[in-house]
């Protein structure tokens, strides 16, 4: 059986923003994040591509000083927020590992 993770949908304090959780992943302790970006919700697994780090070197700090991509802060890989597309940076032409989710009344539900 699927887990499901909610997040509130006003737990975003404005757009773009992002809200980190925790999750089991086969049994070892794993984080995601889901963002508003441009008016889209969209949730990835906490990863770079590069190196199996997660992106975040302050928590839940995801974005680049002109919140326009997804930054890494080991490495400075920077991923477009839409497609988790990594542009630029040690992993370019990767992508973050996307997690299904849905909306379900003011909720974003994330299957695991």
């Amino acid at each position: 059986m699927d887990k499901k993770i909610k997040i509130a949908v006003s737990s975003f304090k404005k757009d773009p923003s992002t809200v980190k959780f925790k999750f089991l992943f086969n049994g070892e302790k794993s984080t995601g994040f889901a963002l508003l970006f441009d008016g889209g919700y969209y949730v990835y697994r906490n990863q770079c591509q590069h190196l199996p780090v997660e992106l975040d070197w302050e928590e839940n700090d995801f974005f680049d000083e002109d919140n326009k991509l997804i930054v890494c802060a080991t490495h400075g890989a920077l991923y477009q927020p839409q497609s988790g597309l990594c542009v630029a940076g040690p992993c370019n032409g990767e992508s973050l590992i996307s997690m299904p989710f849905e909306v379900v009344k003011n909720n974003i539900v994330i299957t695991v």
